[in-house]
């Protein structure tokens, strides 16, 4: 379902599906990343569901925190403060990760892969800024870093959130464009995005 115009990188709160028909596989960015093959295997074959909830805490810091869920109830939880800051995490599929994010005007963006595909509306609405999100490892040899950019696309003629990705490790290079479907969310779906 496409994403509602009231949908924007400033109130990205919802529920969205990962869309496995238009979107690229992650298995090579989850091997280079050191996934194993089970669980490489568990990503492919279920459904995602991504709960995003986008929030300012009491000391004024935004953050947007992504709850994945997959179809045998796997949950693992992303949590990003919008300061640019390194924050690290032990992240229960990732082990040791620091990672640091921010909205920044597209010119800025360094690689011309996370630049392209944007709608130019989403872009014109929102001050042609997007989301950036920047995940290294901590302590495997050698450390994978992933650069990842958020916004809007229009997919099979649908406004669609995407996230163009692209996962380093030593002199190894893997590019992927995520799409998710918008889910509409009944009374009794509430509770799942926090």
């Amino acid at each position: 379902m496409a994403v509602p115009d009231t949908v924007n990188l400033r109130n990205l709160s919802g529920t969205f599906n990962l869309n496995k028909t238009l979107s690229d596989s992650s298995d090579a960015a989850l091997k280079m990343q050191g996934i194993g093959w089970v669980v490489r295997q568990a990503v492919k074959y279920s459904n995602i569901t991504l709960h995003v909830k986008q929030f300012v805490d009491e000391n004024g810091l935004e953050h947007i925190d992504n709850e994945q869920v997959t179809t045998g109830n796997i949950r693992n939880t992303e949590e990003r403060v919008v300061d640019y800051a390194w924050h690290e995490k032990d992240d229960k599929v990732f082990g040791m990760v620091t990672g640091r994010s921010r909205f920044v005007k597209l010119d800025e963006i360094e690689h011309d892969y996370l630049k392209q595909g944007w709608d130019e509306k989403f872009l014109a609405e929102g001050d042609r800024e997007v989301f950036q999100s920047i995940v290294n490892s901590v302590g495997k040899k050698p450390n994978w870093t992933a650069d990842q950019v958020w916004g809007f696309e229009v997919v099979d003629g649908q406004k669609r959130h995407t996230r163009r990705i692209i996962v380093k490790r030593g002199k190894e290079e893997y590019k992927l464009r995520l799409v998710y479907d918008w889910v509409v969310e009944t009374d009794g779906d509430k509770d799942l995005a926090y």
